[in-house]
């Protein structure tokens, strides 16, 4: 592992957290907590591509179906 890829994880880490919880706070002060709780639990499925795109290496079939069971619950959720 080099230095930079440390860093670079390090430093992505602090501010991916500090700006989404920073942008997940001000959103709580004034929109609905569902919403905002359901979509933020999203995440994950976001990144997924990014992984795959950055690394080159196809997500399994289980993080796919995963990641649509995700989406599906969250429209389900959504439509109410």
């Amino acid at each position: 592992v080099q230095f930079g890829t440390v860093g670079l994880a390090v430093l992505s880490a602090f501010v991916g957290t500090s700006l989404g919880m920073s942008c997940l706070m001000a959103a709580l002060r004034t929109g609905n907590v569902g919403i905002i709780s359901t979509l933020s639990s999203m995440t994950p499925v976001i990144i997924l591509p990014m992984v795959w795109l950055r690394s080159g290496q196809r997500p399994t079939a289980a993080a796919w179906a995963g990641a649509l069971l995700a989406i599906v619950g969250t429209a389900l959720i959504s439509v109410r």
